[in-house]
């Protein structure tokens, strides 16, 4: 078993290593974030013209969201318990993506 003497040594050392890594990494970062200047933000008109660009009729997916919200409507009315139970796995499987 450690005596204290021996576990304060070694917490001083991982202390005095622990502080050496976090001036190494801050030196590491300050050279990058100079030098990559921020993207700057796309609005709503970019965007849009980038979809059309690539084929997506941008009305046509808001239409697909406003029946998948419609239909999942009427699901919760005909079978509540199933409209429970799918919104939980949905909610599951995406914390377990993102986790």
């Amino acid at each position: 078993m450690a005596t204290k003497a021996e576990l304060e040594a070694e917490l001083k050392e991982l202390r005095t290593r622990n502080a050496q890594l976090e001036e190494d990494a801050d030196q590491n970062l300050k050279p990058d974030a100079e030098a990559e200047p921020t993207a700057p933000r796309k609005t709503t008109d970019e965007i849009r013209a980038l979809l059309e660009e690539h084929g997506i009729d941008l009305s046509k997916a808001q239409a697909v969201g406003e029946e998948a919200v419609e239909e999942f409507g009427r699901l919760q009315k005909d079978y509540p318990i199933t409209a429970l139970l799918v919104a939980f796995s949905l909610g599951y499987v995406v914390g377990r993506a993102q986790g």
